[in-house]
């Protein structure tokens, strides 16, 4: 067969490996989704994220709940997900799964609790950059997730609303912003979600 070059398809050659750096709408999947504790008993998941094109994301973090219990922001994000991904109840389970090692400056395989229901099925991240404190001192980024949606770019509301379109989107995209550290404390981000998609979350209300 013949070809033409196609100069997009180009650049997303550079992409494989390579990592998220900016802030944007990406579609891919998940392909870790592990249960954490932190040392101070908050509760979480912790993400690893690949592109269509091939570029990851790891360390995406989402707390749920602090070492009393008390139910986080990141609650809201984690039903969001499981909502873009049809998904009513998350048990953890013991998996291998790729990690990106900082130490060793690969990704190696682990052991981990994981939330194998989330994993390796098509979604969409919305993704910001997140300026952070580094422990040996400075400042650096890292991408957060700002909100999921499915792969035809309904966000989670508008499946629970039962949307016929999908709008929402890309008002997010719009109202996107970086969060660089403000006088020690992160910017608050602006959203679009009109409603706690955790809220009500019941068999008779979930339309899937």
């Amino acid at each position: 067969m013949d070809y033409t070059l196609n100069p997009e398809a180009a650049k997303q050659a550079d992409n494989m490996f390579s990592r998220i750096e900016e802030k944007g709408k990406y579609l891919g999947t998940l392909t870790r989704a592990e249960q954490i504790v932190s040392k101070k008993g908050s509760k979480g998941v912790d993400f690893s994220f690949k592109t269509d094109t091939g570029a990851t994301a790891d360390y995406l973090t989402v707390w749920t709940h602090n070492g009393e219990g008390k139910q986080l922001q990141g609650f809201n994000t984690l039903m969001a997900i499981m909502t873009c991904l049809r998904v009513k109840e998350l048990k953890a389970e013991q998996g291998e799964v790729e990690k990106y090692d900082n130490d060793e400056k690969k990704r190696v395989k682990v052991q981990a609790p994981l939330f194998k229901a989330l994993m390796n099925k098509p979604v969409g991240l919305l993704i910001h950059m997140e300026e952070y404190e580094k422990t040996a001192g400075g400042t650096a980024w890292k991408p957060a997730i700002s909100a999921p949606f499915d792969a035809d770019e309904y966000t989670a509301s508008e499946i629970l609303n039962k949307a016929k379109q999908p709008e929402t989107l890309a008002k997010m995209v719009q109202a996107l912003r970086d969060r660089p550290l403000k006088n020690g404390s992160v910017k608050p981000v602006q959203t679009y979600e009109s409603e706690n998609p955790g809220a009500g979350f019941e068999d008779t209300e979930i339309p899937f």
